[in-house]
């Protein structure tokens, strides 16, 4: 068996494998979007004698923390031909990426798992949850009208203002995405049962959006973001304007654990809430020098119990408050914090709070740095609006 870096002319192998192990449509638009998004991938490849065996296919993308842009490896297509299933292939080509992740200086990994405990082996652990609202059309809260407008456009005119509203708004920079141009267009473009509704203030500047589909006599909304209490209420106002021509309305989003539920005299009394994304820091050290000392009120340890695809952040790591550094040692006279680096990820991305953690004995901890980290530690949930 072979590891290496699929070359384009490979393109034809890595999609039929794909397309053989998630069993998507063969057809011209899934093999345009396949391509497309291998043409800003990398994809790791295991070979048997120059058959494909198994493929990971990693895409560089970058995300918002802590009011910073990180570089992110986004992870998808982890398939296997079922001929070669049981060798190790998967665990050959994570452990490649991760550590072509560290040299490059890449921090932050995510991925959609098919099973948690699969990818968890390998450090991700989950970090991103969704809510989704699913009733009958007429049982949809309605808004009053608002002084702006929403119009219905295709996506060669709502691109430009979607992207303004994602560039202006502060829902989503806390683990989301920072969407680079071809991203917009692998994800909406080409889309024919797509809709993009557009909400204008008095002066025509876009305060917010829609996309959304019709199918089955469903109204799905896949994506709703709003600059403004306006557009917010225009835009209900318009998915309300469809509970005579369809039975359900659905809404999915990320879950921040803040949901507006006061903002309706009737509120939705039903939600399911599901876990979704998983993620994972790929060192421990240069996250920790980025995101954490600049706000270090006190010295103390962490010590990265076991992370065997990413050895380099196994150990325990000095946080020195008086010079504003990390050293890693080999053993600590300071207060410590035990953890995995699953746990790691959940915590310093805020998906987890010390006191949670503590509670169901996921850390050892001495008592004196549990409210130093709190100080370190995000106040908000990580939102993520994107798939691999």
């Amino acid at each position: 068996m072979t590891i290496e870096k699929l070359q384009k002319e490979n393109f034809a192998d890595s999609y039929q494998l794909a397309q053989y192990a998630f069993r998507f449509a063969d057809d011209k638009q899934h093999r345009e979007k396949f391509y497309q998004l291998s043409q800003h991938s990398i994809v790791y490849a295991a070979f048997f004698e120059k058959q494909l065996a198994s493929q990971v296919i990693a895409t560089p993308l970058k995300v918002q923390l802590f009011n910073q842009v990180f570089d992110m490896m986004g992870i998808g297509f982890v398939s296997s031909d079922p001929s070669f299933r049981g060798q190790g292939n998967i665990d050959q080509l994570m452990q490649q990426l991760l550590l072509d992740c560290y040299n490059e200086g890449i921090l932050l990994s995510y991925l959609d798992p098919f099973s948690y405990p699969f990818y968890r082996k390998y450090g991700y652990e989950l970090t991103f949850e969704r809510i989704c609202y699913d009733l009958e059309s007429q049982k949809w809260p309605d808004s009053p009208k608002t002084a702006g407008y929403v119009r219905r456009i295709d996506w060669q005119k709502a691109k430009s203002a979607i992207k303004q509203v994602d560039q202006h708004s502060d829902k989503h920079k806390h683990g989301g995405l920072l969407r680079e141009d071809w991203w917009y267009d692998y994800k909406f473009n080409d889309k024919d049962n797509y809709y993009f509704a557009i909400y204008y203030n008095e002066q025509s500047q876009a305060e917010g959006y829609l996309v959304y589909q019709i199918e089955d006599g469903k109204f799905i909304c896949l994506r709703w973001l709003n600059l403004t209490a306006s557009a917010h209420k225009g835009l209900n106002r318009y998915v309300a304007s469809h509970k005579d021509s369809t039975s359900r309305i659905i809404f999915e989003k990320g879950y921040d654990k803040n949901e507006g539920f006061f903002l309706n005299e009737t509120p939705i009394t039903q939600a399911t809430i599901r876990p979704e994304m998983m993620a994972r820091i790929v060192d421990v050290k240069s996250f920790v020098e980025k995101c954490l000392l600049k706000n270090l009120k006190e010295s103390f340890a962490i010590t990265i119990e076991s992370d065997p695809y990413a050895p380099w952040n196994e150990g325990t790591f000095e946080l020195i408050q008086t010079e504003q550094e990390v050293r890693k040692v080999s053993s600590t006279q300071l207060p410590e914090l035990k953890i995995s680096i699953q746990r790691f990820t959940q915590l310093f991305l805020g998906y987890l709070s010390i006191d949670d953690l503590v509670f169901h004995e996921f850390v050892t901890i001495d008592p004196k740095i549990v409210d130093p980290i709190k100080q370190l530690t995000p106040q908000k949930s990580p939102i993520l609006e994107d798939y691999f």
